[in-house]
């Protein structure tokens, strides 16, 4: 994706120009996150955000990614995937912030720009934080292989030895959650969401409520959701506080279609066709996880 020319958003009744930026989530062995303050002489200064910087003319995110942390920081990017398009209102500046998530880079920090670095764990982040970085955290909590229990009768023999970590249950188990948080106890699962269809008191003890579209949001009682999205709009979710995405089942990863859905998210993706043992190979494709269905 290249940076678009002359982009205006009407915010509070004016035009302003939109600023597009690129911005890289770098993780080490450790899986911790590198987090960098900006500079002193820049708005915010002594804020801490995640690396990357304005996006040149004619410049694809990839490539402002790669320009701006050699600069910044020294290091060089071997490969990043799309993860998140987020717009962003400052007071000096509206942004659009496409985050890109990398684990194949190379090199040791250096303060080129007198800014501080360090490579952080998720509840040691430092702080103050720029807004438009805080979804993050959330989103790095968020489990990366679900299994989804839609069947009346389910085969749980299909995934005996696999590891999973969330379980999404479906119209037809939503309201045995207690019964299949003591079922899964000994698996490690952390996170048990139900469908929208639940009752009020089923979602309101469950860890999240998933829908199929952002239009079901008035049947949820739950501050932790999410929605499927049925094509490459995105309008309905950018202010509806869904914590991720779901794709649908048609859309295979890496397809044409995929890659237009990777567009202009402002949550991040889950797959839904297809079936890995380690999330390392979704990677590459921008995928957050997946989501398997007996």
């Amino acid at each position: 994706m290249q940076a678009p020319q002359g982009a205006f958003i009407v915010l509070g009744g004016s035009m302003r120009a939109i600023t597009p930026v690129a911005c890289a989530v770098l993780f080490n062995e450790k899986g911790q996150c590198l987090i960098n303050s900006r500079p002193q002489g820049k708005p915010f200064a002594g804020w801490w955000e995640f690396p990357g910087g304005k996006m040149e003319a004619g410049e694809s995110v990839e490539e402002t990614v790669r320009r701006e942390l050699r600069e910044e920081l020294g290091l060089d990017v071997k490969a990043c995937a799309p993860w998140v398009t987020l717009v962003h209102e400052y007071p000096h500046a509206v942004v659009k912030l496409h985050f890109v998530r990398s684990w194949n880079w190379s090199g040791v920090p250096q303060s080129r720009e007198k800014q501080q670095f360090g490579f952080f764990d998720l509840d040691q982040w430092p702080s103050p934080i720029l807004k438009a970085s805080e979804p993050i955290a959330s989103w790095l909590r968020l489990p990366k292989h679900w299994l989804r229990i839609e069947s009346d009768v389910p085969d749980l023999s299909k995934i005996e030895k696999r590891t999973f970590d969330g379980v999404m249950l479906g119209a037809a188990q939503c309201e045995r959650l207690a019964f299949w948080r003591e079922k899964l106890a000994a698996t490690g699962i952390v996170q048990f969401w139900v469908e929208a269809s639940a009752s009020q008191a089923i979602q309101e003890v469950s860890d999240g409520v998933y829908a199929k579209a952002p239009v079901e949001h008035n049947r949820i009682y739950h501050e932790r959701y999410a929605f499927g999205i049925g094509s490459d709009d995105w309008t309905a979710f950018k202010d509806s506080g869904a914590l991720f995405a779901i794709a649908p089942d048609f859309v295979q990863v890496g397809s044409s279609a995929w890659q237009r859905l990777l567009e202009e998210n402002p949550v991040p993706l889950y797959a839904t066709s297809v079936r890995v043992d380690d999330e390392k190979f979704l990677r590459p494709h921008g995928a957050q996880g997946w989501i398997e269905t007996i």
